[in-house]
């Protein structure tokens, strides 16, 4: 980002002090405030974000004392949560000692002893899981507030739901994708002018009290960040205390906050040449400027506690023993977590097996932890099938557009860039098919478009309910009843086609494949069938269903990488150069693209048509044996998501009503990266990560350094995600699904105002009796020597943070011994993992 020069006249002023005397002082406080927000995806790519990822360098409690200096952010659970988890037996007064000993050397240790905690969680009432979203208590720390706040508490007007509904007017409209009838004007400018714009003739704030504002906004320097400035000196911020008031102006209004550091660092190089998010909290500050004017408001600037003042200096957190036993008992909860899993290990060690012939079919899953249960049903109802854990883009990342479009989804996780463009087309090279498929959806889709315009049309729009109710009355009562039949062409599907026009030249093609075969350590004993097997959701009326997809797949179906890569491996010419570098696959292996719908558990395959004569009775045993395997998953399933039969389970899936049509990845709390033997048949209840990964054939560990570097990041992603959401739904969650409504396309509030809301519903972490999801931060567990492991650690530092900073945990396995890595850096015996479950 770099800062406009402002002109001679500006009144962009820093001779207030000493601190502000450049433009590079003004510069790193926009730094410090924008790193410290997470941005947010709109609705079709929506993705798992860390809303802690720009502050992970801080220790988890530094974190959580720095965002409550300027919020009312929350990190721990209250103490509440952790009697009824006592009580349910979910830990033991010898985890809460575990706890306790490991933090024994640092600041955090308690002053009472495990017995001691034990006894007062017992005496404490029953924690009620609420059904509504919980607010979190009240902050006393906080030393930073906004003049929306003071002017609330002195008036008894809300004037920051006054002006968070202002804004979210004003972004809804901005930003609209195409949902608004009326287009706003000034969607050329930036966020910031085109606000000011606008402002100069809204007097809808005057009215509800803010008298003078246009006037004022018409003040204002036409450069955000020039407001900003003046605005500060306005109000009389003394400069060691911009970063605390723009921090605090930012997560008053988190929604919009996070959405526009998306458009300001993740969009197209013209969207990140103007920072919308500099734009926003010039926003938000003006409101507030005005407010103190219009109200004779004049905080006191020097009364403000300095310790509180915001700062990415590593400082000790504040204690308070209410918030130090929250942290013991989190670390204890997730003690005795890890201590199930690592007696999962064991307990799997007696039944481990193994066989020399070969396999009838290897089946590539996604990582994500919905796999976890078909993958254990599935090598149990049949020994000559192998099961294994790789990222569900397959490592073939790139823009998929489908039939008639020129471009479409990346299909990639979000933190990289799509390499080039996959086509959609008939598998057979047919145009007639192609040309007929495209005519049908031009078709649709200008019926739609012209229905939609009746719709909202003058003449439409009074009488749409009188003329149309009957035959919307037959819709409503079909997808009451769970009747919603989907359209699929299964002649159309991901080709080859127009690969080496962009550059993708044979060589390159056989890189793909052979990067993919490596980094999922499948390079040899291959089956007769191998099966990569991505996946997606299947949901009615759910704005969020994106979040049910792929991530790896930047929130779509897995479903186009699963088939080229299959189509990749397929042709002989890959597989001739894919020999000549050492990977050597059977004349009659066969690969095929699949996919698992995680909310039935069903599995589609692709492309069976093109399956071998001979390999043809070899692929209906592995049909029947992954049908047994459905059936048994969604047995498994049903007391999980509350149904009493299959059908009802299957009928979740286009029940436009149903607010839990599948769990997604609640639950998740751990990360292994070992060989299959290890987890086989381990009872892991859907809540691990499962990476393929065996350390003998990665002998320089590069292949360790991309996991631990790239699908350890993005699972941590996910578990902060889901861990936000469940203990501050209110600042990194999105409310209750019931009153959603999708404003403009790309996002939803709550109601009908309100900030922009982001990350997960109620319905997605709680069953309405009790939380689904558990909040604790991730175990990782590597199979591998513990040098391998910290070669990568002192590489990169953003591994050494989450781990310094215990915003994830680490196990090493080596030799069948269990090493816990340490927050200081060094490793811990934890016991022993038998040595037949592990290549040594």
């Amino acid at each position: 980002m770099s800062i406009v020069q402002p002109p001679a006249n500006s009144l962009l002023d820093f001779e207030q002090d000493r601190f502000s005397n450049t433009l590079e002082f003004f510069q790193s406080v926009i730094d410090q405030v924008s790193d410290t927000i997470a941005p947010v995806w709109p609705l079709q790519d929506y993705v798992a974000v860390n809303p802690y990822f720009g502050i992970s360098h801080l220790s988890f409690l530094e974190a959580r004392s720095y965002l409550r200096s300027f919020s009312d952010c929350e990190t721990l659970m209250p103490l509440e949560y952790y009697a009824a988890t006592y009580r349910k037996n979910q830990f033991t007064v010898a985890d809460i000692e575990s706890a306790i000993e490991e933090l024994s050397d640092s600041e955090y240790s308690p002053r009472l002893s495990g017995s001691q905690i034990a006894q007062r969680l017992a005496r404490m009432e029953f924690f009620e899981n609420a059904i509504d979203v919980p607010t979190p208590a009240s902050n006393g720390t906080r030393t930073t507030h906004t003049i929306a706040e003071i002017a609330t508490a002195k008036t008894g007007v809300d004037w920051t739901e006054r002006i968070v509904d202002e804004i979210s007017k004003h972004c809804a409209s901005h930003y609209d994708r195409g949902q608004a009838t009326w287009a706003c004007n000034y969607k050329h400018l930036t966020l910031y002018q085109a606000w000011r714009s606008v402002t100069q003739h809204d007097c809808n704030i005057e009215v509800l009290g803010l008298r003078g504002f246009r006037k004022f906004v018409k003040s204002l320097s036409p450069m955000p960040e020039a407001a900003i400035v003046q605005l500060l000196n306005q109000m009389g911020v003394p400069s060691q205390q911009w970063a605390s008031v723009l921090l605090c102006q930012a997560y008053s209004i988190p929604g919009w906050s996070a959405w526009t550091k998306y458009q300001t660092n993740w969009t197209d190089a013209d969207g990140a040449a103007c920072n919308d998010l500099i734009g926003l909290i010039a926003i938000r500050l003006a409101y507030d400027a005005a407010l103190a004017r219009s109200h004779s408001l004049s905080p006191d600037w020097d009364a403000s506690d300095e310790k509180g003042y915001a700062t990415f200096q590593s400082q000790a957190p504040r204690r308070d023993e209410d918030s130090t036993l929250r942290y013991v008992l989190l670390r204890a909860s997730e003690i005795a977590y890890r201590n199930r899993l690592t007696k999962a290990f064991a307990g799997n060690a007696n039944k481990a097996t193994s066989s020399n012939e070969r396999k009838l079919g290897q089946i590539v899953f996604c990582i994500d932890v919905r796999s976890e249960r078909i993958r254990r049903q599935w090598e149990s109802l049949a020994c000559d099938i192998e099961t294994f854990g790789f990222a569900g883009f397959f490592g073939m990342g790139f823009q998929y557009a489908e039939l008639g479009q020129k471009s479409g989804n990346m299909q990639l996780p979000v933190l990289l860039k799509p390499q080039f463009t996959l086509k959609e087309g008939s598998s057979s090279d047919d145009m007639r098919i192609e040309n007929s498929c495209i005519e049908k959806r031009k078709r649709i889709r200008t019926s739609q478009k012209a229905w939609e315009r009746f719709q909202a049309s003058a003449v439409g729009c009074f009488s749409f309910v009188e003329t149309s109710g009957l035959l919307y009355g037959f819709k409503l009562l079909s997808r009451a009843l769970g009747y919603s039949p989907k359209v699929r062409d299964d002649k159309l599907g991901p080709t080859l086609r127009g690969l080496t026009e962009q550059g993708i030249s044979m060589a390159r093609q056989a890189d793909m494949a052979e990067g993919m075969l490596r980094n999922m350590g499948l390079i040899k004993n291959f089956a007769k069938l191998v099966v990569f097997c991505g996946h997606a959701c299947q949901t009615e009326n759910n704005p969020l269903a994106a979040g049910l997809d792929c991530g790896a797949c930047g929130g779509h179906s897995g479903e186009p990488n699963a088939r080229f890569a299959a189509q990749l491996l397929n042709q002989p010419e890959i597989r001739k150069l894919l020999s000549e570098r050492g990977i050597e696959i059977p004349s009659d292996t066969h690969f095929l693209g699949a996919l698992h719908n995680t909310t039935t558990d069903a599995i589609q395959f692709f492309e069976v048509d093109q399956v071998p004569m001979g390999l043809r009775s070899a692929f209906q045993e592995l049909q029947s044996s992954c049908q047994a395997a459905t059936k048994q998953t969604q047995i498994e399933r049903l007391p999980v998501v509350g149904s009493d039969s299959q059908s009802a389970l299957l009928k979740r899936a286009s029940d436009w009503s149903e607010v839990r049509p599948e769990w997604g990845l609640a639950g998740n709390a751990a990360f292994i990266v070992a060989p299959r033997s290890l987890t086989k048949n381990a009872m892991l209840d859907a809540r691990s990560f499962l990476h393929s990964y065996d350390y003998r054939q990665d002998a320089q560990g590069h292949v360790l350094e991309t996991i631990m570097t790239a699908p350890m990041i993005v699972a941590n992603w996910i578990n902060m995600q889901y861990y936000a959401s469940t203990v501050d739904n209110p600042h990194f969650g999105s409310g209750t699904k019931t009153v959603h409504n999708v404003v403009g396309g790309f996002g939803i509030l709550s109601g009908n105002g309100g900030d922009l809301m982001t990350g997960l519903p109620w319905q997605s972490l709680h069953t309405g009796q009790a939380l689904q999801h558990l909040p604790m931060r991730l175990q990782v567990v590597i199979a591998a020597p513990r040098t391998m492991i910290e070669r990568v650690i002192t590489k990169h530092s953003l591994v050494s943070h989450l781990l310094a900073g215990a915003w994830l945990h680490l196990v090493a396995i080596e030799d069948g011994v269990m090493y816990r890595y340490a927050t200081q850096g060094n490793w811990e015996q934890l016991g022993r993992v038998d040595q037949a479950t592990l290549p040594s």
